[in-house]
């Protein structure tokens, strides 16, 4: 009966002692490249902080904010403050951007042209079918002198048009259609040569191989204002790694490794 007493109380102090030292992992969603690959090379700044995180991958623009959502991640970083806003309202997520990090310019590819030149009358654009994301695919072609918007047209009234009324918002030499996909399936598309061009989001660009600085036949600016941003929930906004993790982000040693590390192709923005 002792013996059983001793062993017991040793089970327990074991069991106790594993508890105490066994540490809630922190988990952050990412999209893989650029976002996965950026907060790999954040880890060893945080973990000199005494923070140490789990990469959660997604390849979707859905789910990340789902699993901040449940309380499954911390955080994410893979969206830019348009499409926050935009799931903000759908969704009623009590969501807040810590912090923007980095610009990923819209590209217009094609398999079938070498150049805008090569375009015929009638052009078919593959694009996304998030509405956020119509304000900067206009805006590119806008840039490319394809389009030009009509007097007044806002991004309001560009995120609520249908994608069969979107061709009434501007002029054009051209005859211009859109088709809508998936953002995850935009390079299939380019690769399957659907379409005349496919407007290709960076990330997914990046992913696939594709060099938007050298491959598209048009490139979003500089001076785009879908800038990508560390997102959490409001209660954790003032989280300590929180704080640490968009300070290491926004320094200046992890902004000069984005911009020589993707050569253009990722533009700093903090």
């Amino acid at each position: 009966m002792k013996k059983l007493s001793i062993l017991a109380i040793l089970l327990i102090a074991t069991f106790t002692l594993s508890a105490c030292g066994k540490k809630d992992v922190i988990r952050i969603g990412a999209t893989p490249v650029p976002h996965a690959e950026i907060l790999e090379y954040v880890r060893p700044i945080l973990l000199e902080q005494g923070f140490e995180y789990e990469i959660v991958v997604f390849t979707d623009y859905v789910l990340p904010n789902v699993a901040l959502q449940s309380g499954d991640i911390i955080a994410n970083f893979f969206q830019h403050i348009p499409y926050l806003n935009l799931q903000i309202s759908e969704h009623n997520y009590d969501f807040v951007s810590v912090g923007g990090v980095h610009v990923e310019p819209i590209g217009l590819y094609s398999k079938k042209h070498a150049s805008l030149n090569d375009f015929s009358n009638e052009v078919q654009l593959i694009i996304s079918n998030s509405p956020s994301d119509r304000p900067r695919l206009l805006g590119l072609l806008v840039e490319a002198g394809l389009i030009t918007l009509n007097n007044g047209v806002t991004n309001a009234d560009i995120v609520a048009s249908s994608i069969n009324a979107l061709p009434t918002l501007f002029t054009s030499e051209k005859v211009i259609t859109f088709t809508e996909v998936d953002a995850a399936q935009l390079y299939s598309n380019y690769n399957n040569t659907s379409g005349d061009a496919v407007l290709i989001n960076g990330n997914y660009a990046l992913d696939n191989g594709l060099n938007p600085l050298e491959d598209a036949l048009a490139i979003e600016g500089s001076g785009s204002l879908f800038v990508n941003v560390l997102v959490t929930t409001s209660a954790n906004s003032e989280d300590p790694f929180i704080l640490a993790l968009i300070a290491a982000l926004q320094s200046e040693t992890v902004q000069n490794w984005i911009k020589e590390n993707y050569g253009g192709a990722v533009v700093p923005a903090a």
